[in-house]
């Protein structure tokens, strides 16, 4: 199982290389990453996602001179897991790959925390992938998130209310968290037809037929009905996704020139700069105040009121914010504080 696995481009059929190829050029020119030289450490739960990112990574690491690397968290939730985890072992050594594992009862830690098990094994996946990337000197967290995921992720946020542009999806680059998602605009058919191709074998996790968990009922149920409709709906999302970044990107410019000179301590925004602004910017600037002041996720219909508050010159007006955070109205100019 898994003995004689490709790890050169040039050991692959030409489809197979050319999806390698597809994938190197989306990191550098739609992520704009550079591989070369860079230390990768491959997020793998011995799924066809990361179990495929990961060969195509090792047959793009020559070419590159890059190093990959790999992080397995056990979350002890099935009992199938332990038996994954030898998968992954004899993976990562058939490819002459370094891996790095740890485990924690996401169980026990759920209820500790009262937190909801889906949070809690993220949260705890999370902070080991980055103590790895740290104790390896990584510079990136590479994950195997794909186009399906990203659709998935877009309908997600649509339901929840997200605003523009976070509701073109997740990132496929996170500066602060050092990661990386090569595979968003390829679909998981396309991972399939790869890993088949080389005889990849994979472990299929049981618990995404769980329809208990709101991301499975959107890929089991909504996600299929879409694509009915709309046959080409996962180059939609992409697409939707491609114009988020150059919007955000954009809005991420504007607010900082807006915000640089802002006290953290106590932020405000005066009267003369608000003035100068359209309502789109101060909405966004609004937001990023906010979000520098701590946790809490303002709330579309809070900027709002804020903003219409503002244009009415409604002296002394309070709006409040989650985290406790308040904006208050004083001479057309808006204070930021908490409660």
């Amino acid at each position: 199982m898994n003995q004689h696995l490709p790890t050169k481009l040039q050991e692959l059929n030409p489809k197979a290389a050319h999806i390698c190829l597809g994938i190197e050029n989306f990191i550098t020119s739609k992520l704009k990453t550079p591989l070369n030289s860079t230390n990768l450490l491959v997020a793998l739960s011995g799924g066809v996602d990361s179990s495929a990112l990961l060969v195509i990574l090792k047959c793009l690491s020559q070419k590159n001179n890059c190093t990959i690397r790999a992080a397995h968290f056990n979350h002890q939730l099935r009992d199938e897991a332990d038996a994954e985890e030898s998968h992954i072992r004899n993976l990562c050594a058939s490819l002459k790959i370094e891996l790095i594992t740890d485990n924690q009862d996401v169980g026990a830690y759920a209820a500790q925390h009262k937190m909801g098990i889906e949070e809690a094994a993220r949260a705890l996946r999370y902070a080991f992938l980055e103590s790895s990337r740290h104790a390896l000197n990584a510079d990136w967290i590479v994950t195997g998130h794909h186009a399906n995921d990203l659709a998935e992720d877009i309908v997600m946020r649509l339901i929840r209310g997200a605003g523009w542009p976070a509701l073109g999806g997740m990132q496929g680059k996170c500066l602060n968290r050092k990661i990386v998602r090569p595979l968003l605009a390829t679909p998981k058919s396309t991972l399939i037809s790869f890993a088949k191709s080389i005889a990849l074998s994979w472990c299929e996790d049981t618990s995404n037929a769980d329809d208990s968990f709101f991301r499975n009922r959107v890929r089991s149920q909504i996600i299929p009905e879409l694509c009915k409709e709309n046959p080409a709906f996962l180059n939609t999302a992409a697409s939707l996704w491609e114009l988020a970044q150059i919007d955000a990107e954009h809005w991420t410019e504007v607010t900082h020139q807006a915000t640089e000179n802002i006290e953290n301590s106590c932020p405000k925004l005066l009267k003369e700069d608000l003035q100068t602004m359209s309502q789109a910017t101060r909405l966004r600037v609004y937001k990023t105040v906010l979000d520098s002041m701590g946790i809490g996720q303002p709330l579309q219909q809070n900027l709002i009121a804020l903003d219409s508050a503002w244009k009415a010159n409604i002296g002394g007006k309070v709006v409040q914010f989650p985290g406790k955070k308040l904006a208050t109205i004083r001479k057309g100019s808006i204070y930021f504080s908490y409660r």
